[in-house]
């Protein structure tokens, strides 16, 4: 196995940090820790966010197994839900631990 070095320029784990790390993935991932969401209840809950960047967002986190794409196919017309993977739950985890931790010393 390849040994990476995420501070390499040709590392390739550099652009799904960046789609990560960037303002619309974080704004999705954190918009879908506590629920699925269909992607016009996205759309609405992040001001701000145009549908094509939304669907580019959703593409690359779909991607890199943060993010699961569902057809809901019982509906009429048929709905995408979004839903955060084991993964995409595990990075929010990650984060809020983070946040509290850092929080916690600051006082």
């Amino acid at each position: 196995m390849q040994e990476i070095d995420i501070f390499s320029k040709t590392c390739p784990t550099r652009f799904a940090l960046s789609t990560i790390s960037g303002k619309w993935g974080l704004l999705i991932i954190l918009a879908l820790d506590n629920h699925p969401l269909r992607f016009s209840e996205l759309v609405r809950h992040i001001g701000g966010i145009s549908e094509r960047m939304a669907s580019q967002t959703l593409k690359y986190l779909e991607r890199y197994g943060v993010v699961r794409r569902h057809v809901v196919q019982h509906a009429t017309p048929p709905q995408v839900e979004y839903a955060l993977t084991p993964l995409g739950r595990q990075f929010v985890n990650r984060a809020s631990s983070s946040s509290r931790s850092n929080r916690s010393s600051s006082s």
